[in-house]
């Protein structure tokens, strides 16, 4: 090798001397050649570009197209480290931009693949992830493969598969499976996972599978569930929603809450009167036809606007269906008598809890069979049979104002009632 080196040398010398000698004794050099060559070349490349170029063949155009320059920033080929350890940003051993199949780092770790494990104190960043990525704070990657987790939040620009976890949020721009789960919201695209969780919120394009949060739920179509607890909302729906307030555009199942709203259910306000106890009512029907709620208020038809000692306010479930080009529904409620309720009490403490109408809380149930006769595009004529019912083991609870007209004594699971039952009629759009 020593001998080489030293050949070598000897003939860049000589080299040299011949060149200095030529120069000396005024005859062209091969630098000056290829000086002179070189000029040349740029002065017809010059002229060339001046003339009129001839049209590119679409051929190269859709080429040049389809294949893009590689980009600088990220090189098509890097080398593999079995093992990385990352101090700080920019410092790790070994040094440089690596595919990895273990990394860990005291503060963060910035490698391209990772086929194994990616741990860090603070922060991840990565391409493409096959296998577990944990930091202390936050993971930054374009696709996911596996488990990630971070005590703050996740962030997946292209596709994830598999677990995801962080304690405030999770967010997949693109497709999801697996199972997605944060302290406070998850950001996604197309779900499809057995549950996605959240402390406050879950906001995504489409879920397959459920979806549960503290406060609320939006997706545009969701195939499963979701539940929340106080608002779901979605375009499109085939399954459950379960809150307090339920929203879907188009929903084939059933929806679960104080307030259900869907663009192809059943959503209505009525009012009705029973001639034989007096009573007007008014009630508000919304939800599926599978599964409604209904709230209603009902009075002496001329106490309504003086004097509200004998309303009864009720909430249930119905459900509804079709028959001969009648729409008929069936509902089971609570009614409670307010009327009489000691109001006075809640005035003089100023506290909810000690006001004593809680103990006077004494609800009955009423059942109500309504046939609704379509006279428009939204006014229907309504007429049917309601019943409210004494049951023996809870006392006498049905006010004597609805106790007119008739009555049918019988029992059911051994437990005795007494069913006042009397017709209506109304309308409701």
């Amino acid at each position: 090798m020593k001998r080489f080196i030293l050949i070598f040398a000897a003939a860049a010398l000589l080299s040299q001397a011949a060149t200095v000698f030529a120069q000396d004794s005024g005859e062209p050099s091969e630098q000056s050649v290829l000086e002179a060559a070189r000029a040349k070349y740029l002065q017809d490349k010059g002229a060339d570009a001046e003339a009129p170029q001839p049209a590119q063949a679409p051929e190269a155009d859709t080429q040049s197209q389809e294949q893009p320059p590689a980009s600088a920033e990220e090189p098509a080929v890097v080398p593999f480290a079995p093992i990385l350890i990352s101090f700080v940003p920019g410092i790790s051993f070994p040094f440089g931009y690596y595919d990895a199949a273990l990394a860990a780092g005291w503060i963060s770790n910035m490698t391209r693949d990772i086929s194994g494990a990616e741990g860090a104190g603070v922060f991840n960043i990565a391409r493409d992830v096959r296998g577990f990525q944990g930091a202390g704070v936050f993971n930054l990657t374009r696709k996911v493969l596996g488990f990630q987790s971070a005590g703050v939040f996740n962030i997946v620009d292209s596709d994830f598969t598999g677990f995801q976890g962080a304690g405030v949020s999770n967010i997949v721009n693109g497709a999801f499976s697996g199972f997605q789960g944060a302290g406070v919201f998850n950001l996604g695209g197309k779900v499809r996972a057995p549950f996605q969780g959240a402390g406050v919120f879950n906001i995504v394009e489409e879920i397959y599978g459920f979806q549960g949060a503290g406060v609320f739920n939006i997706a545009g179509k969701v195939v499963g569930g979701q539940a929340a607890g106080i608002f779901n909302s979605a375009d499109s729906v085939v399954g459950v929603q379960i809150g307090l307030v339920n929203v879907a555009g188009h929903i084939d199942g059933v929806q679960l809450g104080l307030v259900n709203i869907a663009g192809n259910g059943v959503d209505s306000i009525g009012a009705t009167y029973e001639p034989e106890t007096g009573y007007a009512y008014a009630h508000w029907q919304a939800g599926t036809r599978a599964l409604y709620t209904v709230a209603g208020l009902g009075a002496p038809s001329g106490d309504w606007f003086r004097d509200y000692s004998g309303f009864v306010a009720s909430l249930g479930l119905g459900s509804r269906t079709r028959a001969f080009g009648f729409n008929v529904d069936f509902d089971v409620s609570a009614v409670q008598a307010i009327g009489a309720l000691p109001y006075d009490t809640f005035d003089a403490s100023g506290d909810w809890s000690d006001w004593e109408g809680w103990a006077m809380m004494k609800a009955y149930p009423s059942i109500r069979l309504m046939a609704g006769l379509p006279l428009g595009r939204h006014l229907q004529a309504v007429g049917g049979i309601k019943a409210d019912i004494d049951v023996d083991a809870l006392g006498g609870r049905v006010p004597e104002a609805l106790k007119a007209g008739s009555s049918w004594r019988g029992s059911l699971f051994d437990l005795g009632f007494t069913a006042y039952y009397k017709w209506f009629f109304g309308v409701k759009i």
